[in-house]
């Protein structure tokens, strides 16, 4: 088994109750990169299967990840897509997916596909470079502005969200890792991506603020200073996601 799962055992258990209806099991993201902080960090894991799931799968789909999340340790972290091999090439397809505790359909994003093709947990299965599209330097980069210019971009409309310290952490994070991937065309852990945001002119404090989170520490912060938190950081989002468009996309005023 990868040493690197240790720390994740829901996926080990995931993979005993899917079995053989699934073709391969592989975890990308933090848990893959060895950026993974127990407790703060989701898991994200990638089972393929010949064809879309049909009600019935569905079904025990969902029994499945209901099951894990009350009797296995952080299995309500745990998010798998559902990926079909017949639908690969369309990189806008919507793939059903478990995560925050739903099965819902969405599509396979660019950013996912490269870390499978990087250095993936493959669980079973064949290696992901026999059966996903390969992406060149040029794809990785436009995979990270489509992170920005798609869910972000829309979240910039919704004013109080930003309240919240899991829009400001995920918001700056996805940020800091959208420029790097830009310049240099490459994956980058939250954890540097955290570390370049001061370059970027984010405030110190809040900066300071999402890396104690990742931390797994609880961070008090005031009703006067969440207000003027969320002002500063939906601003910062907003100036970084029209810079690093170069003016391709709209981006909510």
């Amino acid at each position: 088994m990868d040493s690197r799962l240790t720390q994740v055992p829901a996926v080990v258990e995931l993979a005993r109750a899917l079995g053989d209806a699934v073709q391969g099991l592989y975890v990308g993201g933090s848990v893959a990169s060895g950026d993974y902080r127990p407790g703060v960090s989701d898991v994200d894991a990638v089972a393929l299967v010949e064809r879309p799931p049909n009600p019935e799968a569905r079904r025990q789909i969902t029994e499945t990840h209901q099951r894990l999340s009350r009797g296995v340790t952080r299995a309500a972290d745990l998010h798998c897509a559902y990926v079909s091999l017949g639908h690969l090439g369309d990189g806008a397809y919507r793939h059903w997916t478990w995560a925050f505790e739903e099965l819902y359909r969405r599509p396979f994003s660019g950013i996912a596909r490269a870390e499978l093709l990087a250095d993936p947990v493959v669980v079973h299965g064949p290696t992901p470079v026999r059966w996903l599209p390969t992406m060149t330097v040029a794809d990785v980069r436009d995979a990270a502005r489509s992170e920005l210019s798609g869910y972000w971009t829309t979240a910039l409309r919704r004013r109080a969200i930003w309240q919240q310290d899991v829009y400001v952490d995920h918001g700056v994070t996805t940020v800091g890792r959208a420029d790097l991937t830009i310049q240099d065309g490459r994956l980058v852990t939250k954890t540097e991506a955290i570390a370049h945001l001061a370059d970027l002119g984010l405030p110190a404090e809040i900066i300071e603020g999402v890396r104690r989170r990742r931390e797994g520490e609880d961070v008090a912060i005031s009703t006067a200073e969440r207000e003027q938190r969320a002002e500063t950081v939906r601003a910062f989002v907003r100036s970084q996601i029209r810079r690093l468009l170069a003016g391709s996309e709209t981006v909510a005023g």
